[in-house]
């Protein structure tokens, strides 16, 4: 229970630090905040139950960008500048590190597992941002 506590608290901060870099307004900074933390929580649900990095990434990515729609409407600003903070946690840093170690010790097949592990995880977030603007400006009617 404290491990998720902790991540929940660190996904905040972090999501909150990248906002600053984003230009959200200092009384904004919470929105950052707890896109991150539905973004973990999201993440923290689909994991265990879609072992697919893709999936679990494409589904935090797809509930992020949701996120990032509504808050983006309600304060009639970027959806992006709430979008990226969110994100920052689905990248997949510990693959690339082990992708790196992999190439670094000549380890083929690690290399191969590795970069599928990573180009998934790629995927799933570009993937997750694109589907929900196209379903969502479907509906409201809105050009691109």
């Amino acid at each position: 229970m404290m491990n998720i506590i902790l991540a929940l608290v660190f996904s905040f901060t972090c999501t909150c630090g990248f906002g600053i870099c984003f230009g959200i307004k200092p009384q904004e900074l919470y929105l950052a905040g707890l896109g991150g933390i539905v973004t973990r929580i999201v993440l923290m649900i689909c994991e265990p139950v879609f072992p697919d990095r893709f999936v679990y990434t494409l589904i935090a990515a797809a509930v992020a960008t949701v996120f990032a729609e509504i808050v983006g409407r309600k304060r009639n600003a970027s959806i992006a500048k709430y979008l990226y903070p969110a994100l920052v946690l689905l990248i997949p840093g510990d693959v690339l590190y082990e992708l790196i170690m992999a190439m670094i010790q000549t380890d083929l097949p690690m290399i191969n597992a590795k970069l599928i592990l990573l180009v998934e995880g790629l995927a799933g977030i570009a993937l997750g941002c694109m589907i929900v603007p196209m379903v969502v400006r479907n509906i409201v009617k809105e050009p691109f």
